[in-house]
């Protein structure tokens, strides 16, 4: 039996939402998939339901901030449970796995074919002191040496990783999504233009220069929405009905509500590869971002929408879409024709197939059925 084992830190957001569609389509093929998992302030409350009846879910208690007595510990507990499951592959997601996985695999199980997907660089954080990112530099070296190939989800993070992090093994498979259940940008009064993001409130997310954007440019022909945001997470000073709030929403609701965009805008300080940029993008609906690894990946700069080097490009740029319906509908079309294609999960999920070196045993089976792998990754989860 082949046997699968996923391990991450960061139980939530993009994470969960990848973690979601590889194991659910692994345990339909008939692969058994193990995910060993902590849990985040972000971890929906009902996360089971997300996943396949197959897939085995194990709480394993790792944190996010560097500890040596909590990491050693965490260590362990990996060591012990991938002894349990005796692996053929191991797939480790975000940095903290990523080292602790690696260091847990070479003791546990030497021969597995291990993979480590980063999903946006620990040392590309800008909320932390340049002290602590070349300490998250250091780590990934090190772990580097531990053995396995690292994937990135973009070709910026794929330039980071060799050349700061002197790999021996990396290559890159984008993120993807479920593209049936994107529903389409929503046809509606080109009079009135609503700008959008998706989001928590993080010094990643930046969500402070969306509402900036907002100030400068609201009136009667744009609104700003904020999609999983509240009212009291805004920064002070903002004026009174600039920015509308969703507050926390179904993964579901969220896709409805992104679908009611004429423009999506994406403020981020650092990312991997954003699903819900993808997401929108394969919505049709044209995008604004910042220049960051990942944003930079996903858009393409002056056919989907626009990479923004600065406040100033991003207020042009958004602009431009907003007194401009043929661009915005020619954008739109483009990013949805693109995207579909490109990030369609069907696709990314037999690069992993191969990689994963699993492909001549799930072809072999019956097609899926496409009721198989559609499990509802978010029917009741939390934005």
């Amino acid at each position: 039996m082949k046997e699968i084992v996923h391990i991450t830190e960061a139980f939530g957001g993009g994470v969960l939402s990848m973690l979601t569609q590889l194991s659910n389509r692994a345990a339909a093929a008939g692969v058994g998939v193990t995910i060993l998992h902590s849990i985040r302030q972000e971890t929906p409350n009902n996360f089971s339901r997300l996943f396949h009846p197959a897939v085995k879910l194990t709480y394993v208690n790792m944190v996010r901030e560097v500890s040596m007595r909590s990491d050693l510990t965490g260590l362990w507990n990996l060591v012990r449970k991938l002894r349990e499951c005796d692996p053929s592959v191991i797939h480790l997601h975000s940095s903290k796995a990523g080292v602790l996985g690696r260091a847990a695999a070479r003791i546990a199980a030497p021969r597995a074919r291990v993979f480590y997907s980063p999903h946006g660089l620990a040392f590309l954080r800008r909320d932390v002191s340049p002290a602590k990112q070349f300490a998250y530099l250091s780590f990934e070296r090190i772990a580097a040496r531990l053995g396995g190939t690292i994937v990135a989800c973009s070709k910026s993070e794929l330039s980071e990783i060799e050349t700061r992090m002197h790999a021996r093994q990396a290559r890159m498979i984008e993120n993807g999504v479920n593209v049936p259940e994107i529903p389409p940008r929503i046809e509606k009064d080109a009079r009135e233009v609503l700008i959008g993001m998706s989001g928590r409130a993080t010094f990643q997310k930046n969500h402070e220069a969306f509402v900036d954007l907002a100030n400068a440019l609201h009136g009667d022909s744009a609104q700003f929405l904020w999609i999983g945001g509240h009212a009291e997470e805004l920064p002070a000073g903002t004026r009174n009905g600039v920015v509308s709030c969703s507050g926390w929403v179904t993964r579901d609701r969220a896709l409805e509500l992104t679908a009611s965009l004429d423009i999506y805008v994406q403020t981020s300080r650092w990312e991997g590869m954003p699903i819900a940029l993808i997401e929108a993008q394969v919505a049709g609906i044209p995008a604004v971002v910042t220049d960051v690894v990942g944003n930079r990946d996903v858009v393409q700069h002056g056919v989907t929408g626009f990479v923004a080097k600065s406040v100033e490009e991003m207020t042009q740029y958004t602009t431009m879409l907003r007194d401009d319906p043929v661009l915005r509908a020619r954008m739109g079309t483009a990013a949805r024709t693109s995207a579909s294609k490109r990030f369609s999960m069907d696709a990314i999920f037999r690069q992993w197939l191969s990689i994963y070196e699993l492909d001549s045993y799930t072809h072999a089976r019956a097609p899926l059925d496409k009721d198989e792998i559609a499990y509802e990754t978010s029917s009741d989860s939390q934005f």
